[in-house]
């Protein structure tokens, strides 16, 4: 059997953009990104947005004039990812759109893991974060039910519910259990290696999403 047959046995055949592997290892890539930036890049996270909220309360009562420009701005670039999968998706058809939705968080990765530290964190942190919003919107479902590849407390509700539910439902709590076990672990790892490569780690999470990438690529 060829590469391509076994990926498409790996992965869900009919449907490999909601295949559990693929969701897993975007979360794991969704908590690592999400770390760094917030060990590396003025505490905000590019992802969770909720936390956003909070911390920009927190500096404007502080008077923090940098941090809240960082948490606001990332939170409308995000935004803004999301609106832009949306009208992506409604005039490309092609059944290889995914693909090239993962473009903008590779690159903007790439030209991250260059600049300093000395550039303020109000350019980069959006920038992330509006790669991100377009990974988690192109990519969000697991088999047939939705989920979020960059942040996990939705995941963590549902697997909740799920195995409190009806039986027939465990297929779905394990899936929402396995995306929550991705995350915390994408998370600790892009820790650990930041005591080693600091700034440079991001460049994992580039190897990480291009392999995702070509392979998803390939299961098609």
């Amino acid at each position: 059997m060829s590469l391509r047959g076994n990926l498409r046995d790996t992965f869900n055949s009919a449907k490999p953009a909601e295949s559990r592997q693929l969701a897993c290892a975007l979360t794991f890539c969704g908590g690592f990104i999400d770390t760094y930036t917030y060990i590396q890049r003025g505490r905000t996270l590019s992802a969770g947005q909720t936390g956003n909220v909070i911390f920009f309360s927190s500096a404007l009562a502080d008077h923090n004039i940098p941090g809240m420009i960082n948490r606001a701005s990332t939170f409308i670039a995000f935004t803004l990812g999301l609106l832009l999968v949306s009208l992506f998706h409604k005039y490309v058809k092609s059944h290889y759109w995914r693909v090239f939705c993962l473009f903008p968080i590779l690159i903007i990765c790439v030209v991250v893991g260059f600049l300093p530290k000395s550039v303020p964190n109000y350019y980069i942190v959006p920038a992330i974060a509006f790669g991100l919003a377009v990974q988690n919107a192109s990519f969000s479902k697991i088999e047939g039910m939705g989920y979020n590849n960059v942040f996990t407390t939705g995941n963590l509700a549902w697997g909740a519910f799920f195995f409190g539910a009806d039986k027939s439902q465990h297929t779905a709590a394990v899936n929402y259990m396995m995306l929550t076990i991705s995350f915390a672990v994408g998370a600790i790892v892009s820790a650990l290696l930041q005591k080693i490569w600091v700034l440079k780690t991001i460049w994992i999470a580039v190897v990480l999403l291009a392999a995702i990438n070509f392979i998803y690529l390939l299961a098609l």
